[in-house]
């Protein structure tokens, strides 16, 4: 099939507007981990991407709270992607656990800029009261995916027996902490922090 002159200009407008709205998610993010939620500001995300109006940032991702969400779903793909492309084929749910623990803690160190964006988002969410759409995903990149391993794990034998909510949020805040550890050393070795916290876990899912 031929494509006429006309489809060809559709085409590449499409993928310039793609690129374009990219290229602001991907600046406020840098904003927002660099200076905080409140100060992502449209005249900081025009002057940093070299924008001439406010309205070409409207027109790619409509109002700031379309922003926000953009960018929150922005960070969450990036990082789904990152933990299934570190996951590999893990044979057991003992193995799912330990990798997923251990890629979280190496996106700390691969995309920092992203995980305190995330940060600086789930702190306005907050805000916004629990029925918000940020605060409703988030919940659901923090725990959902723990807490379904660890039932599905309890289920067919895997693991012993233990408070299903309480070990989701024990393994969600150790991966925080190896953040505000990384924040105090940034030398921090992450691969071994990582394998050593999925050491810690495993035993405690298997006694």
């Amino acid at each position: 099939m031929q494509i006429n002159p006309k489809d060809k200009a559709d085409i590449a407008l499409t993928i310039t507007e793609k690129a374009r709205r990219r290229q602001i998610i991907e600046i406020t993010i840098e904003i927002i981990a660099e200076l905080g939620y409140h100060r992502a500001s449209y005249a900081r995300i025009m002057e940093r991407a070299g924008l001439s109006s406010s309205r070409i940032i409207t027109y790619h991702l409509g109002s700031k709270a379309d922003l926000m969400q953009a960018v929150l779903l922005e960070i969450i793909d990036t990082k789904d992607r990152f933990l299934e492309e570190r996951a590999g084929n893990p044979t057991s749910r003992k193995d799912i656990i330990r990798t997923h623990i251990e890629a979280e803690v190496a996106f700390l160190g691969e995309y920092p800029n992203h995980v305190r964006a995330l940060h600086e988002i789930e702190m306005h969410s907050r805000s916004q009261g629990s029925t918000s759409l940020p605060r409703l995903l988030l919940q659901g990149v923090r725990v959902g995916r723990v807490t379904r391993q660890l039932q599905q794990g309890q289920q067919d034998g895997s693991f012993g027996e233990f408070d299903v909510e309480v070990m989701a949020n024990s393994i969600v805040h150790a991966i925080e902490g190896a953040d505000e550890a990384l924040r105090e050393n940034i030398d921090l070795d992450l691969e071994h922090y990582g394998h050593e916290l999925a050491n810690l876990f495993q035993k405690t899912l298997t006694a």
